[in-house]
This record gives C-alpha cells, sequence and structure tokens, in this order.
C-alpha cells in the first residue's frame, strides 16, 4: 500500500473510533447532571473555533471536588481519546481540564462531560483546533549597545528625564510611571523628577518595555510591566507581564494560558488576584470574503483571565469567531508572509460580570459576557454595527485604553487618526461617554473630551487615567508627551520625554503613562561618589527607589565612628549635587525625610571614591 493512501485510511479508522467512542459516551448515563445553582461557564466556550492545539478545558461555577476525571471524555477526531490531570482553581470556584498531549491542528474535538453548561446540550460540546501559522510574526529586536556614561554615583543608571512645561500646585499628589520602551522604567514625582530608574540588560534579542503602571495584588501595592522583544506591527508575541513588590523585587512572572504568548497591549490585575491578559495569534483561515486568499493569515486575538497562582485559564475569548474579519479598517495584506491585523484588541478592563474590550480596527467597545463569551453590545465610535444612538461630539476612532469608570461612565482615549486609516477627528484626546436609555433605546452621550491646545495627534498608543479629583492623567502615546487635566479641562502638568539623555536611542516614547500613590522601598544604601574642588568637596548622593527624601546631610571625619554634618541640600532629582567644605578623611551621605527623620546613611568613603552602597 502506498504511504499517502495508507495514512488516509489510517486518519479514517481513527476518526471512525473517536465518532463511535464519543457517540457511546454521549448514550451513556446522561441522566446524572451534577446539581449546580447557575449552569457552568465552560473555556473554551462551546462551539468554539480556534482553540490551540494545547488547550485545557476550564470550568467555572462549580466546586473542584465536583470535576471528576472519570466523568469527563475528551476526543479528538484525528488524536483519539485524550487523557487529562485536574488542576484546581485558587479560588475554588472551579477546576481545569489539562491534557497530557497535543491535539491536531485542524480537528474537531468532542467533550462530554457531567454539567449542565452555558450554551451546551446536555453537557456535551465541541471546538475545533486552529491552523496556526507556524512562523513568528514578532521578530528579535536588533542588537543595542550597552550605554555608558551614567550618573556619577551611578554610573550604571542613565535615567530619562522629562521636559517641564506646565507644573501649577493644583495638580494631583502621586507619582508619575512611563517606561521608555528601549531604555528603561522610570518613576518621576509629581514635579516630574525622577525618583526610580532601572534598565534592562541589552542583549541579541532586545528588550522593550510596555504598560508600566502601580496595581494591586493580595491587597499590596506593586509595580507591573510587560517586558520583551518589540514588534514592527504593533503587537508582540515574545515577552513576559512581570510583577515587583515594594522593594522592586520580582514576585511573579505570568504568561497567557494555554500555550499563548504575552501580547503587550494589556495587562491588569483584578480585585479577585487574577490577570487580564492579551495574545495575538497568527491562523491560518480563507480570507477571500475580505478579499484575500483561500490559505491566508489572520491574526486572532485572545483575551485570557488567568489565575495568577496556578496558571489556570478562568476565562477565554477570540475575536474570530465573535467580530466578523470583513468589517472595521484595514486591507488584507498582500504579501503571504503578512497576516491581517483585523481586529487589533488593546485595552481589557473588568464590567461586573463582564469584560470591556477595544478593538482599534473597528473603533469599537465591545461588553462581553463573564459566563457565555457573548457579546453583550458594542459601542462603536465611527459608523458600523452599534448597539448605542450616538450624541453630539461622542465619535471617536482607533481608541485605547476602554475602562468602566466608578460612576458608571466610559472614558477612553481617542486616538482619531492612525497610521493608514482615514481621520476621525483632527487631533487627538480623552474622552469620557455616559451610556444610558431613551425609551427602549440605547444611548452615548458626551460628558468631557480633553484636548491639548496644540492639537496633538497620537496615531499610536496613548492612555486616559482617571484621576481621584476629577481630573485625567493623559499618556499622549507616541508624540511623548503627558499632560495632567483638572476636572475643569484646564492643564495644571504638562511635560515631554525622549531619549536625549542617551542619544544612542533618539526619540523613545511610552505606550501608556500612569499617575498614581507609590512609596517603594529602596535597596542597599545610599550611594554616594565625591570630588575634591578647590578649597571644597563636590558631593554626588543618590538612592535609587526612595520617593520619601527630603533633603540630603554630607557627613565627614577622621572615622566612620566620627562623622559630622559639614554640608547639606534639599533633594533635586534622582541624583543631588551638593556642595561643601573641604572633607575630612572619610565623607559620607545621610537621606532625610519628613521632620528630619534619618532614612538611611551611605557607607562611609575617601573623598574621590565611589560607593553604590549595593554591594557585591
Amino acid at each position: 500500500m502506498k504511504p499517502r493512501v495508507r495514512n488516509l485510511v489510517r486518519t479514517s479508522i481513527i476518526t471512525i473510533v473517536a465518532v463511535l467512542s464519543f457517540s457511546a459516551l454521549s448514550t451513556s448515563s446522561q441522566a446524572a447532571l451534577v446539581k449546580t445553582k447557575k449552569p457552568v461557564s465552560a473555556y473554551p466556550v462551546p462551539g468554539t473555533a480556534y482553540a490551540s492545539d494545547v488547550t485545557t478545558i476550564s470550568f467555572r461555577g462549580i466546586n473542584p471536588k465536583q470535576l471528576k476525571l472519570n466523568k469527563i471524555r475528551v476526543v479528538g477526531a484525528k488524536t483519539g481519546v485524550h487523557k487529562g490531570k485536574k488542576l484546581v482553581h485558587s479560588d475554588r470556584r472551579g477546576a481545569s481540564w489539562v491534557p497530557t498531549k497535543r491535539f491536531a491542528r485542524g480537528e474537531k474535538v468532542r467533550v462530554k462531560t457531567n454539567f449542565r453548561l452555558y450554551r451546551a446540550k446536555r453537557g456535551n460540546f465541541s471546538y475545533r483546533i486552529a491552523r496556526l501559522t507556524a512562523k513568528d510574526d514578532s521578530p528579535a529586536n536588533p542588537k543595542i549597545p550597552k550605554p555608558t556614561g551614567g550618573l556619577n554615583s551611578r554610573p550604571d543608571l542613565i535615567p530619562t528625564e522629562l521636559a517641564v512645561e506646565t507644573n501649577l500646585p493644583e495638580k494631583a499628589p502621586g507619582e508619575i510611571f512611563y517606561s521608555a520602551k528601549q531604555n528603561g522604567l522610570a518613576i518621576a514625582n509629581s514635579d516630574g523628577k525622577t525618583t526610580w530608574f532601572r534598565d534592562f540588560n541589552y542583549d541579541a534579542t532586545g528588550i522593550t518595555l510596555y504598560n508600566f503602571r502601580v496595581q494591586e495584588y493580595k491587597d499590596q501595592p506593586v509595580l507591573t510591566y510587560w517586558k520583551g522583544a518589540s514588534s514592527l506591527l504593533g503587537y508582540s508575541q515574545i515577552g513576559t507581564y512581570e510583577i515587583l513588590n515594594r522593594r522592586y523585587k520580582k514576585i511573579a512572572t505570568i504568561t497567557p494560558g494555554n500555550g499563548y504568548k504575552a501580547d503587550i497591549h494589556e495587562f491588569k490585575l483584578t480585585d479577585r488576584d487574577t490577570a487580564l491578559v492579551l495574545s495575538y495569534v497568527g491562523i491560518r483561515k480563507n480570507l477571500r470574503k475580505a478579499g484575500g486568499s483561500k490559505d491566508g493569515k489572520i491574526l486572532d486575538n485572545v483575551i485570557q483571565e488567568i489565575d495568577i497562582e496556578t496558571g489556570a485559564v478562568l476565562f477565554e475569548w477570540h475575536s474570530l469567531g465573535n467580530v466578523p474579519f470583513t468589517t472595521g479598517v484595514g486591507a488584507v495584506p498582500t504579501s503571504p508572509d503578512d497576516s491581517f491585523d483585523y481586529f487589533h484588541a488593546n485595552s481589557i478592563d473588568t464590567d461586573g460580570n463582564g469584560y470591556l474590550v477595544s478593538g482599534r480596527r473597528h473603533s469599537s467597545i465591545y461588553r462581553i459576557d463573564q459566563a457565555t463569551g457573548k457579546i453583550r453590545w458594542t459601542l462603536a465610535g465611527n459608523g458600523g454595527k452599534n448597539s448605542f444612538k450616538m450624541g453630539p461630539g461622542t465619535e471617536f476612532g482607533y481608541q485605547h485604553d476602554a475602562q468602566r469608570l466608578p460612576n458608571g461612565d466610559i472614558s477612553l482615549f481617542d486616538n482619531s487618526q492612525g497610521r493608514f486609516e482615514p481621520p476621525v477627528r483632527d487631533q487627538s484626546s480623552a474622552l469620557v461617554l455616559r451610556l444610558g436609555k431613551e425609551g427602549k433605546r440605547r444611548t452615548a452621550t458626551l460628558v468631557k473630551r480633553f484636548e491639548h491646545p496644540t492639537g496633538v495627534i497620537a496615531q499610536s498608543q496613548g492612555n486616559a487615567e482617571p484621576l481621584d479629583n476629577g481630573g485625567f492623567f493623559v499618556g499622549w502615546g507616541q508624540v511623548n508627551r503627558m499632560t495632567e487635566f483638572n476636572a475643569a479641562g484646564d492643564i495644571v502638568f504638562d511635560a515631554t520625554h525622549s531619549g536625549d539623555s542617551n542619544p544612542q536611542f533618539g526619540v523613545i516614547s511610552s505606550y501608556r503613562i500612569y499617575k498614581d500613590d507609590w512609596t517603594g522601598i529602596p535597596s542597599g544604601k545610599p550611594a554616594i561618589n565625591s570630588q575634591a574642588s578647590g578649597a571644597g568637596t563636590k558631593v554626588w548622593a543618590s538612592w535609587n527607589g526612595s520617593q520619601e527624601i527630603r533633603q540630603w546631610k554630607v557627613l565627614s571625619g577622621p572615622d566612620a565612628g566620627n562623622l559630622t554634618e559639614i554640608a547639606s541640600a534639599d533633594w533635586a532629582d534622582l541624583e543631588t549635587e551638593i556642595s561643601a567644605p573641604a572633607a575630612g578623611a572619610l565623607i559620607a551621605v545621610q537621606a532625610i525625610g519628613d521632620g528630619g527623620k534619618v532614612l538611611g546613611t551611605s557607607n562611609a568613603v575617601p573623598v574621590g571614591k565611589l560607593n553604590t552602597g549595593q554591594g557585591k
């Protein structure tokens, strides 16, 4: 028998066995369904057509003890019966069935359970494994040389700097958080002065950084961000999400579940100690309906909620199969090597028993039901299918960062223009909309639009962060500008940032910029460097990561046990330069906080000797 014929026969036999096996299972003991108050949610959602070949099956709304492996039967049309392991979710509200082997790409998978499921009959459902593209669409960065010439007291640090144009006393308190992509993570105080900076190793793959912000995990403030290799296409599939504690130590690394890779656009922690993450997945699909090829490449956007403690997938939603790829803005690529970015998800937010998902290519915000994965409504800012009657001034396009505000309003960053798309408005803005009803018709009305007087146009990136005082802190994406508006819409803080402090990088943009409360705990001791200067001494002091320093004192004496103050200066920036009289045998610096509290003292060293305070 020829090899091709033999393989066809073998595949046919496996398929027949799988179908017969599942049919037998489907007709046996169907009455013994587990009793639950509500139907159980299953992910992948029954009927999903683009699951991964290592997908788990998560069940939410059950006691983990109710998931019996011998009551779950999973059969692939090509791969036959699959065995699985149980993974209990940390909140004890569900469990996952984890396969012990891969599924075949393109095959149909049938699942028999003993649960009453949403979108399934008698506990039985099926889904299909996607034909994933073989090539990863996120190329590694070119090698970037290690920067040189840092701070006098910390030569390893070359922080970006903010050029402050407006700085009024009525601005909100808090620190500013931005990630200058290929330079590092930065925290600045409300006046724009840097209090913490961390760069990263510059190796063959290069490093880019996105979404640096303060969030809460297990009721404690933490720093979170995405780190990985960038992509020219505006997304990436080579990276991880990371969490730092108040000591700037990494306490968790997170990736999406089911074999997907971490995308740059969203990493949001919830009050249930889970993470909302996003993945761009290359799929083989017939794109002739959109003017493409029969065997084209398209990007599916996968939205997941991840149990941080266990890594289990608690929710999964796919743009493909829910939002038509024949709608939206963007031409099908003509090159066979490029993927059709038809949806371009760029933000996720919790919304009661659902999620808000922003689809840039459709200029729309979608509310996704958590239990069923169905789209409950669509808020379209620029034509297209819309669940709302849009009031005057509510139009938006190619947006980022859609959020539900505590009062029920929706905020977003309205780019209004793109690199290849027709403009919606003549400038970008932060936008607040109110959703309501007129009779039976849903409505969207304008609450406030925050625009920069210079007419800023951000064709990519950007965010609008609501502040407790009713104002907004706006990051203008690729424009490298940040602006704080008060509740009346007046500018109270305005600054730009770039890579001018490091000419090797040129202009550096920040995907999002946030303002929030933060008090970090710096590592080691304060850093010191000094230099004899005429009849005196020039001293440089820093303590990377402290937001509490108000003043620096310079101490000197014959030995470490006999130091006295010889000079002082107000804290000026990440590094403060202090003019002091001629020093004795040893010199040290002391960080002083509110009320004269001593926060830390550097090692005592001879004049001219660098000590970073970081140990070996």
